[in-house]
This record gives structure tokens, sequence and C-alpha cells, in this order.
């Protein structure tokens, strides 16, 4: 009887040391590191999801740049929501993108009398009007 335990015992031992071999090796080897990056299958540059906000804060970034080309160009008369002040409220204009273009390169008369001074050629660029047009069709509604 007295043999049995001192064998239990040893065994326990013995299984107590492994043990706590196998986890001091698996301790060692993941601080190790291995010296070499791990990747995750994503392509240079980010993960997909990185380059989604990206794209994101992108399209953020031209849509104000749309808003502030149109609110230094066309918000003092056509107020910064296009609903008017001194000229017609634009707001969800029934005119298409390439009306709204001709409108702004060429701007309006009423007699001989400007209303609305063109901007072709002038202050805007032909990227700067459309950007105004886009941005006049598509978020002024």
């Amino acid at each position: 009887m007295k043999l049995e335990k001192e064998n239990n015992k040893n065994w326990m031992s013995i299984l107590v040391l492994f043990l706590l071999a196998a986890l001091a090796s698996f301790v060692v080897a993941g601080c190790s590191g291995g010296g070499e990056e791990k990747t995750t299958g994503a392509s240079e540059g980010g993960s997909p999801i990185a380059k989604q906000e990206q794209a994101q804060e992108s399209r953020v970034k031209d849509v104000k740049d749309a808003s502030q080309l149109y609110i230094d160009n066309c918000g003092a008369c056509h107020g910064h929501d296009g609903s008017g002040t001194v000229g017609p409220s634009i707001k969800g204009t029934a005119f298409t993108v390439e009306q709204v273009k001709k409108q702004i390169e060429t701007g309006t008369k009423s007699g001989q009398d400007v209303v609305m001074p063109g901007f072709k050629g002038g202050e805007l660029s032909d990227g700067q009007i459309n950007i105004i047009a886009g941005y006049v069709k598509d978020k002024l509604k």
C-alpha cells in the first residue's frame, strides 16, 4: 500500500513537470516572435476595411470641398442650403446637371441687366464648375 502511494506521487510529479515544461516552451515560443512579420493575407496598403475607410474619408473630403466651392461662389445669393436669398432658390432644381453647368458658365440676364454673372473663364475652372453643378443637383435637394 505504501509503495502504491509512492508510485502515484512519482507519476503525479512527472506529470506536473511535463506540463510545466510544455507551458514554458509555449511561453518562450510565443515571446520570441520568430523575427518575421506575420501577414493576414491582405495586400499591401492595408486591409480591405482600411481601404474602404480611406475611400470614405476621401468622399467626405470631396463633398466638403464641393460644399465650400458652392458656398464661396454661390452661397451669398442662393443661400448656403440653396433656398435662396438675393437669388432664387435652387434647392431641388428640375434642371439637369448639364443645364446647371451651363447656367454657371454663362450666367443669367434679365434684359440688359446681369442677374447672375457667368463663371466660365473667370474665377472658376471647368473642373470647379462641374463640381458645383454636381453638388447643386445631388446635394441641394
